[in-house]
């Protein structure tokens, strides 16, 4: 089986309309769920997200802050993890990934890194088709 996602449309601060390799998911928090489109970066060795979504999502930020280096520069980010739910009808997945918490108030999308998410599919990046396929590498079936 085989998830099937087109590439999403997104403006750019630059005010450019580009189309990205984006899926839709569900975040789960401790209280609240909900429907998100993440951006695929292959480039990431974990997962990101802003404090302002981590908050919303009652995310555990108890640790101590730590040093990381994206293609923005360096930032202070908190690992934890976040539970997301991708697929549907008979195709399901929820997983639980490592997601660093970036500080600092800037804005910018979900990002899902190759950490704890990569690991579980096949992914085929169709630029040519502006489409992306999550083929589950998992030969038990679901997790």
């Amino acid at each position: 089986m085989a998830l099937n996602f087109k590439y999403k449309s997104v403006d750019r601060p630059d005010g450019k309309n580009v189309k990205t390799p984006s899926i839709p998911l569900t975040i789960h928090g401790k209280v609240i769920s909900y429907d998100h489109i993440a951006l695929l970066d292959s480039g990431a060795d974990v997962s990101a997200m802003s404090k302002d979504m981590a908050d919303l999502l009652n995310l555990n930020l108890n640790k101590k802050p730590e040093k990381t280096r994206g293609i923005g520069g360096e930032v202070e980010a908190i690992q934890t993890k976040m539970n997301i739910t991708i697929g549907g009808g008979s195709e399901i997945y929820n997983l639980e990934i490592p997601v660093n918490v970036i500080l600092g108030g800037k804005e910018f999308p979900l990002l899902l890194g190759r950490s704890g998410f990569f690991n579980h599919f096949v992914i085929i990046f169709d630029q040519a088709n502006q489409k992306v396929t999550l083929k589950n590498i998992d030969s038990r079936g679901k997790w």
